[in-house]
């Protein structure tokens, strides 16, 4: 028999006894947890494959920060939204002139083929 050790999610673990041959796959892990006086007060780090002790911290410094990184780029999403709106509008204008323009090329040929037409009913007379 082997113990493997269910990781909690956030913090936590529940340990199991299992066959030698039982595989050990996610949420189970075969790390022993660490020794701790509140042994659920850690989590497992899988990117390091270990056990981590959470340690309360002090976050009102990060929520300052995090407060002030959203105002900005609150503004930087306002004068996105007004770029993006004027690009639009070019992007419009530019696609009605072209469509003009091509009418006129348009118009433009066939005022040729009937000039060409005719000069060339001219020319058998």
């Amino acid at each position: 028999m082997k113990t493997i050790y269910k990781v909690l999610y956030p913090l936590g673990y529940e340990e199991h006894e299992v066959a030698d041959d039982f595989p050990v796959l996610l949420p189970f892990v075969a790390v022993p947890p660490l020794e701790l006086e509140n042994p659920q007060s850690q989590f497992f780090n899988f990117a390091e494959n270990k056990w981590e002790e959470a340690v309360t911290q002090d976050y009102s410094k990060k929520l300052e920060l995090l407060e002030n990184l959203s105002a900005g780029l609150q503004v930087d999403n306002t004068t996105l939204k007004e770029a993006n709106e004027a690009l639009t509008a070019k992007t419009d204008s530019m696609a009605q002139l072209n469509a003009k323009l091509m009418l006129n090329d348009v118009a433009i040929n066939k005022e040729i083929e009937s000039i060409k037409t005719q000069i060339g009913g001219a020319a058998n007379v």
